[in-house]
């Protein structure tokens, strides 16, 4: 018996030291949101937000994607998604137990084909979606570009770089230079940025907070082509805001911290 004794003497003081970093574990588990911002934007987009965020205690990663004004468009979309996948383990690594990834605009639909197709995540923002590259309106307004960009491909000649058309809400039709197979890639109604498509095969494991805007002209279209294909989820959300589209991601702010509060911990 005495052996016994003096055994769980020594094994005594393991077993408390385990439970108390469980429970300093516990007691340090935090959120992290990674936020993705809109087309020819910037990670400032979403500076005030950020604050309100981390004022919480919440972590955040507003990474600068190849969507951005200084990068437009200088990767395939499959890459930008690994891109946001570095921002989720960044945040991993500073101590995020859960992962949010949410984003603005084009940044919404970037976070919708991640989440769609790499899941892994705590919920899903999508802040006024844009950049709805499966409305049949969506590349009709881009004429032949497309067409142009996929026959390019076809041809061996994806890797060179020429003009194609793109639009942008407020500024309309526009050129830009890329190269055919990375323009595919953010383009092609059947392709991985199918804002769509991937809201209908999102997990119903993963809750979702839509935020739009009232005065935004993409509203009808993101709730009846993107919400109306959600999965049901109980904690799955449909808010309108008041102002346009680049008002959304500040006027979203108290609707967004309090769902990420709603959030099973």
């Amino acid at each position: 018996m005495s052996g016994r004794f003096s055994r769980m003497r020594f094994l005594l003081p393991a077993v408390i030291a385990g439970l108390l970093c469980l429970a300093v574990g516990r007691a340090e588990a935090r959120l992290g949101v990674v936020l993705l911002h809109g087309k020819m934007g910037g990670p400032r987009v979403f500076q005030g937000l950020a604050e309100v965020l981390e004022q919480q205690g919440i972590l955040v990663a507003a990474p600068e994607m190849p969507w951005s004004r200084s990068r437009y468009l200088d990767k395939p979309f499959e890459a930008a998604l690994d891109e946001i996948a570095g921002a989720v383990d960044s945040l991993k690594q500073k101590g995020a137990s859960q992962v949010v990834v949410g984003g603005h605009s084009m940044g919404a639909v970037g976070a919708l084909a991640y989440v769609a197709t790499r899941g892994g995540v705590a919920g899903l923002i999508l802040l006024a979606p844009g950049h709805v590259t499966d409305l049949p309106a969506f590349n009709r307004d881009l004429g032949n570009s497309l067409a142009t960009a996929q026959e390019m491909v076809k041809t061996g000649r994806g890797a060179e770089t020429r003009e194609f058309l793109d639009k942008n809400v407020g500024r309309g039709v526009y050129t830009f230079s890329t190269q055919p197979r990375i323009y595919v890639s953010y383009f092609s109604p059947d392709g991985l940025a199918a804002a769509g498509r991937n809201a209908a095969h999102l997990s119903p494991k993963i809750p979702v907070l839509v935020v739009l805007g009232g005065r935004d002209p993409l509203s009808s279209q993101d709730k009846d082509h993107i919400f109306s294909r959600l999965p049901a989820n109980p904690l799955t959300r449909l808010v309108t805001v008041s102002g346009g589209h680049m008002d959304v991601p500040w006027e979203s702010r108290e609707e967004m911290l309090g769902w990420l509060k709603s959030l099973p911990q």
